[in-house]
């Protein structure tokens, strides 16, 4: 099941950082929300329709237990966006949504380098990374199968308006304004488009999902204070431009794209990776870790309804992130149906709940 989620309000999704009012007077936010929200609302919104079930909830006999979402994507106007892969950066002083790919070398021989390879400026010039860059699904076919090495992105923030709220706590006792809990939440409107003559595009989320009955249209909440949101199931031929086929690299090294953020044991690296000369196996296959193109770590938590309290907070791996590997033991199709499509996490949790949706693409050897 695939389905659009359109915001009918402003929004806003948490990042990891604390916020108390008593302390701070900005809460920040996110866009896309964690893999975790929207796997939250999808169960939330199945005991909303079958509330009979709702005892069961968080037992052996919870119907939602075999949800798992295979898919996040970003639909700006008729485009699928995924978030621009980390190995592909702008040059200084230009101001063009131009990028470019970062050409991998063989590392300096110094102790500080621990992998056999570096990724270097494609044309000798500074470079600088983007943040909340995308690339449409034909772009992202195109570099995962090695066709172009510049590409032209989306500006997420372009279609993301900022509308922020202002409000200030009340003693729950009299009902009056508490001194000094003054604070500001920074909502997000999603889809319009205005920023530098922006053209105004609809900005919507697409979850591919199994292992749950929904009804094929409806309202979820979704994000801080319970917004409404509409969702439909796309159509079959919606669905078709979804998918990306498996490239067909050549030789026996290859990239890992993460397309949602994850989280491993090693922090940034895999755990199956994290010998001391950073190879392991993974389904079989032996693996050697040649480069990594890894983002600032972000913050994964959330909130145990069951327990009543935050979940433990742990160091994710940001989406976009890459990872270039070499194949010791095995074969390309073992590497493609191994990954190709998968969730990846060190937590099987967190991979039923969306993190770390993978694809393989080549690596240029010239």
């Amino acid at each position: 099941m695939i389905i659009r989620i359109k915001a009918l309000d402003t929004l806003f999704f948490r990042d990891g950082k604390p916020f108390n009012a008593s302390e701070d007077t900005v809460a920040s936010g996110i866009f896309p929300p964690l893999p975790s929200v929207i796997y939250g609302a999808l169960r939330s919104a199945y005991f909303s329709w079958n509330v009979q079930d709702l005892k069961l909830a968080n037992t052996p006999d919870d119907p939602t237990k075999m949800l798992r979402i295979c898919g996040i994507y970003l639909e700006i106007g008729n485009d699928i966006c995924l978030p621009l892969p980390a190995d592909c950066i702008k040059l200084k002083g230009e101001n063009k949504n131009e990028a470019y790919l970062l050409q991998p070398k063989k590392a300096p021989d110094v102790s500080s380098c621990p992998t056999p390879m570096v990724l270097a400026s494609p044309v000798g010039k500074g470079i600088k990374t983007v943040k909340d860059g995308l690339l449409d699904h034909i772009a992202i076919e195109d570099y995962l199968n090695l066709k172009t090495k510049e590409f032209y992105y989306f500006q997420l923030t372009d279609y993301i308006s900022p509308e922020p709220k202002v409000g200030i706590r009340r003693n729950k006792g009299t009902g009056t304004a508490e001194d000094h809990m003054l604070y500001r939440v920074n909502m997000q409107r999603l889809g319009t488009g205005i920023k530098r003559g922006i053209k105004s595009m609809e900005l919507s989320l697409l979850v591919a999902y199994s292992g749950l009955d929904l009804p094929d249209k409806g309202l979820l909440k979704l994000g801080g204070e319970g917004k409404a949101v509409y969702y439909e199931t796309l159509t079959k031929n919606e669905k078709n431009n979804i998918y990306l086929n498996p490239p067909a690299p050549k030789g026996n090294r290859f990239k890992l794209y993460l397309a949602t953020p994850t989280v491993f044991k090693g922090g940034w690296c895999p755990h199956w990776l994290t010998n001391p000369n950073l190879a392991g196996k993974y389904c079989g296959i032996k693996l050697r870790l040649l480069a990594a193109a890894v983002g600032k770590h972000i913050h994964v938590g959330g909130f145990d309804i069951k327990k009543n309290r935050p979940k433990f907070m742990c160091r994710g791996v940001p989406a976009g992130s890459v990872y270039y590997l070499e194949i010791v033991e095995g074969n390309m199709a073992g590497v493609i149906e191994a990954f190709h499509g998968a969730n990846l996490s060190d937590y099987d949790s967190y991979a039923d709940q969306g993190f770390g949706l993978a694809f393989v693409g080549g690596i240029d050897n010239d």
